[in-house]
């Protein structure tokens, strides 16, 4: 911070602090005298050059009180940059000035001392009631029938689909319906941005939850036939076919459309039968490196061993982590809390790019009211999170070696674009980077001084499978810019 301020610190409640800065009559008075000069500059009068203005004429055409108006908004704008830059403040967020702007014009006077009263959000300090020698009870699961979990869903993935005579949908068939959306934002379809209809094959299982409800419309439909999922405020059970289905308004919430006027509309075009092929040689040399079904199944093995030995490790981290958290008293502060609410509705587009759904398709009002709360909680569970495993790096002093700092550093900068990497701040990487090594040592400190409880668990039927990378993928990971 500049050496001519002075400021006095007093906490506030949720991690806020609130600051009286009071700025010396030289720093007023070169706001002043910079508002002036700019003003000189910039200002058109009848009679001189553009940049060339005398200040008294400046002055006779603007007004004194002008003039030091444009001075206090300069000498604000400095003087809160200053201390956001204070490092010793570790001020997060925006300064927010307490005393209005009009009071702070009145008492301005270039060449005066000036007192201002702000209040901004802090890095919260948390407390934690214990992190050592704690029991935690933790559910641990079997590989015990994944391999064949495995093995159904790459010969799904492996199987065609041949064309069904019979024109009724039935449980078990691959339907193909063209799925009409409606325009975004009660638009007309001429105003609409491009095409609003959608072909595609839907798997009529009822083991598949996120699409039940359209499941349970389309069995039944004949080919040809078209259904409208009806808004779920009148419970109107019209549609284009005459059709009658059950509940249909949950089905159209879940595409996000709330308005009765603005309705989802299927089509079932045909009927196709999924054929499975037989689990021999033949097919594990199809899907796979590997010349046998006894080969394939060995290596299928270890993989799924190794994910279930890291999952499980995740599962008492996650368990530890709760128990902390509970042990833990902490103020967490808004502008925190809306910052990591990015990151992780940035996660949430990045899985639904996975799944091969558009993001930035607008969702509904009542859709997002209903995901914001959600989103919330987990924001606040990782920074309660990332606050303990630092409160416990700070609490048993432990360091990052630099060669293993430098290290990290360098292998961030690999996995990022040259592009990307080039923009960063080489000081917030640092701390960034300092920060995560912190919480990794701060995590596997805690799993080694702190004891499990462990439940064994069968995994459901294909649920730990599905988690279960490809033996012939390449890792990806996903960074979120937070420096």
């Amino acid at each position: 911070m500049a050496s001519d301020l002075q400021v006095k610190t007093s906490p506030r409640p949720q991690s806020r602090l609130a600051l009286e800065v009071v700025v010396p009559a030289e720093r007023c008075q070169r706001s002043y005298d910079k508002a002036m000069r700019k003003l000189c500059r910039t200002v058109r009068l009848p009679g001189f050059r553009p940049g060339r203005v005398p200040q008294t004429a400046v002055l006779q055409q603007l007004g004194a009180r002008q003039v030091w108006i444009t001075a206090l908004e300069q000498l604000l704008e400095d003087t809160a940059q200053d201390v956001l830059n204070d490092e010793d403040l570790a001020l997060l967020g925006k300064l927010q000035l307490q005393d209005s702007f009009d009071a702070l014009a009145q008492q301005f006077n270039p060449g005066e001392s000036l007192t201002l009263n702000m209040e901004a959000d802090v890095r919260p300090s948390a407390t934690l009631k214990a992190y050592r020698d704690l029991e935690v009870e933790v559910e641990e699961t079997s590989s015990e029938g994944m391999l064949a979990d495995e093995l159904e869903q790459r010969r799904r993935s492996a199987s065609t689909t041949v064309p069904l005579e019979r024109t009724t949908a039935e449980m078990g068939d691959v339907a193909v319906i063209k799925l009409v959306l409606p325009p975004p934002d009660g638009l007309d379809e001429e105003e609409s941005p491009g095409p609003r209809e959608r072909e595609m094959e839907v798997e009529l299982d009822e083991e598949d939850e996120t699409m039940s409800r359209v499941v349970s419309l389309i069995v039944g439909m004949t080919v040809g036939e078209t259904r409208t999922l009806p808004s779920e405020t009148n419970g109107d059970d019209a549609n284009e076919g005459g059709s009658e289905t059950e509940n249909n308004g949950p089905a159209r919430q879940d595409l996000g459309q709330d308005d009765e006027t603005n309705r989802v509309s299927i089509t079932l075009c045909g009927l196709k039968a999924r054929r499975l092929p037989e689990l021999d040689d033949a097919f594990a040399q199809k899907v796979s490196r590997f010349s046998t079904m006894a080969e394939l199944k060995e290596a299928l093995g270890r993989e799924i061993d190794r994910q279930v030995q890291e999952n499980n490790k995740e599962n008492r981290q996650d368990a530890l982590l709760d128990m902390l958290c509970e042990e833990m008293e902490v103020e967490l502060p808004q502008s925190m809390v809306e910052k990591e609410m990015e990151v992780v509705m940035e996660d949430f587009k990045d899985k639904l790019r996975a799944r091969g759904v558009n993001p930035d398709f607008r969702l509904s009002d009542k859709l997002l009211e209903q995901l914001e709360p959600v989103k919330l909680e987990e924001a606040r569970r990782r920074l309660q999170r990332n606050l303990a495993l630092e409160t416990v790096a700070r609490a048993e002093q432990l360091t990052v070696a630099e060669t293993e700092l430098e290290d990290q550093i360098q292998a961030l900068r690999k996995r990022l674009k040259a592009r990307r990497a080039s923009k960063l701040d080489p000081t917030k990487l640092r701390i960034f980077v300092k920060t995560g090594l912190l919480r990794e040592k701060a995590l596997a400190w805690l799993e080694e001084h702190n004891s499990f409880k462990v439940r064994t668990a069968m995994a459901e039927n294909g649920e730990e499978a599905q988690s279960s990378p490809a033996l012939t993928s390449e890792p990806t990971e996903s960074i979120h810019e937070q420096i």
